[in-house]
Parts: structure tokens; C-alpha cells; sequence
């Protein structure tokens, strides 16, 4: 691994730490918050099943194409960040907070996974050339 790659994986888990203790300080525990931890979990699992999938598939092919899925995922992640948080501000029933530092925590840790990713499979080119 490259230094730097080893350097953002490290930026990456000072994030993750960061947002862990901003959750637990922040967050209120009581329906609303859980319900967010819930379902910004549920999502944060989901996004890293998927997203995991389609970036080996795309690496697979071109870097090019890999380059495509990385940033598309990256602004379909935001908007459905956006809209999520903004229909739980409406409905009340969900703290958005919650919601947002739980999606954001696994966003970045879905972040390491793929620049993990890329950079095996650069490695994996050099060393075929």
C-alpha cells in the first residue's frame, strides 16, 4: 500500500472516531434517536453491500469505468443523505442527527473500503506491466 493511501485510511478512521463520539455525545437515545441509529445503520450496511459490489465490478473492467462508479456512488450517497435527512426533519419521527452521523459514520468506512480497493487493484497493474 502506498503512503498515501495509508495516510487517507488513517484520515478516514480519525473521521470515523470523530463522528463515533460526536453520535454518543450528540444523540439522544430515546425512540427518535434509535429509530435514526437504526435505519442509518440499515442504510450504511446496504450502501457497503452494493457499493462494494459494483466497485469490484467495476474494477474489474477499465479504470475509467471504476473512476465513473466511485464518483456516481459518491453523489447518489449525498442526495439520498440530503432527502433522508430532510423528510425526517418533516415527519418528526426519526432524529435526523441521529440519522445523519450513523450514515455518515459507515459512509466513511465504505470510503477506506473502496480506496482499499482501488489501490490492490493498482497494484495488482503495476505489477503486471
Amino acid at each position: 500500500m502506498t503512503r498515501t493511501a495509508t495516510q487517507g485510511l488513517m484520515m478516514i478512521g480519525m473521521f470515523v472516531a470523530l463522528l463515533l463520539v460526536t453520535a454518543v455525545s450528540i444523540v439522544k437515545f430515546d425512540g427518535e434517536g434509535l429509530r435514526g441509529v437504526v435505519i442509518g445503520a440499515g442504510l450504511g450496511v446496504l450502501n457497503l453491500a452494493l457499493g462494494s459490489l459494483a466497485t469490484r465490478r467495476a474494477l474489474r473492467t477499465k479504470m475509467q469505468s471504476a473512476i465513473s462508479t466511485v464518483a456516481g456512488g459518491f453523489i447518489i450517497r449525498l442526495v439520498v443523505l440530503v432527502v433522508m435527512i430532510v423528510a425526517f426533519r418533516r415527519s418528526r419521527a426519526v432524529d435526523p442527527t441521529a440519522f445523519a452521523l450513523t450514515f455518515l459514520i459507515f459512509f466513511f468506512v465504505y470510503l477506506g473500503l473502496e480506496m482499499v480497493m482501488v489501490e490492490r487493484s493498482l497494484a495488482r497493474t503495476r505489477e503486471a506491466v
